[in-house]
Order: structure tokens, then C-alpha cells, then sequence
């Protein structure tokens, strides 16, 4: 059976371990250091807050995937944003649905509370966009920047 639930405090070990091999595998293209994920742990239990929440996904009570959503505003958009900043399946647990039991779960939370969902993918992670695209989700012809320098 798969439950997709909040994180919770006990949760922290294993999803730390599960992000820090999320953090160092092919579908993340640069460095992320693992304490970013971490300091905002808390803040993403129980719920969490009106900046960010943590997703676990388990399957026989088994903890075997996370997510952590962030939320903003586009004008674009029309409205609030849901961004789906990491989703992650153990690698042993793929193929058998549950990624897309964590969208489904997603995209029924926050319809009609979001004006879009957004997420980032690596352009070799051809499975993980295989699996967004059957979810209903499109590309962009955008390139993304960031300045952390400032």
C-alpha cells in the first residue's frame, strides 16, 4: 500500500540519507550542499509552512521516497506557484508506480489552490520527464539563470 503523508521529525535520518543520494546522483547537474536541505528540515515537517513542505512517500510502511515543494507567486501564471524543488523514488522501488502516486497525490493537493506546478530536470534525466510528461506536464523554451552572488 502507498502513503504519501508530511515528513515528520522521526523521518529526518532517512530522508536526509535519501537527499544526500538524490544530491550526488545524474539527475542533479551541480554541487547542492546537503545542510541547505537540512536547515529547512523542520520548518518542512507537519505540514509545513506557507514557504515550503516535505512530502514522504512510503510503500508497506516502508519510507522509499521524498518531495519538497516550495511556493511562490507568478503574474505569468495568474496565481501561487507550487514548485516541486526534488522528488526522489529509491532505485529499488522504481517502476512500480509510485512517482506517479506522489504527483497524483500533488496535483489533487493543490488543484484549485495553485495556478501552476513547476519543476526543474536534468536533460539526461530522460525517465524522470518521461514520467512528468505522462503527468501532464510540458516543457519551457526557457533557459533558467541564478545569481547566487550577490
Amino acid at each position: 500500500m502507498v502513503v504519501i503523508r508530511d515528513f515528520t521529525a522521526e523521518d529526518k535520518e532517512a530522508v536526509l540519507a535519501m537527499v544526500d543520494a538524490f544530491y550526488h546522483s545524474p539527475a542533479v547537474d551541480h554541487d547542492i550542499p546537503l545542510a541547505h536541505f537540512a536547515d529547512v528540515y523542520d520548518e518542512m515537517c507537519g505540514g509545513g509552512s506557507a514557504r515550503v513542505r516535505g512530502l514522504a512517500v512510503q510503500q508497506d510502511g516502508k519510507l522509499v521516497g521524498f518531495c519538497a515543494l516550495s511556493f511562490s507567486y507568478s503574474t505569468e501564471a495568474g496565481g501561487p506557484v507550487v514548485l516541486i524543488e526534488e522528488a526522489a523514488i529509491l532505485p529499488e522501488c522504481r517502476g512500480a508506480g509510485l512517482g506517479q502516486a506522489l504527483f497524483a497525490f500533488i496535483q489533487n493537493e493543490y488543484r484549485g489552490k495553485a495556478a501552476r506546478l513547476r519543476l526543474e530536470v536534468a536533460p539526461d534525466n530522460t525517465r524522470a520527464m518521461a514520467l512528468y510528461e505522462r503527468m501532464g506536464f510540458a516543457r519551457l523554451p526557457y533557459i533558467q539563470m541564478i545569481s547566487e552572488a550577490f
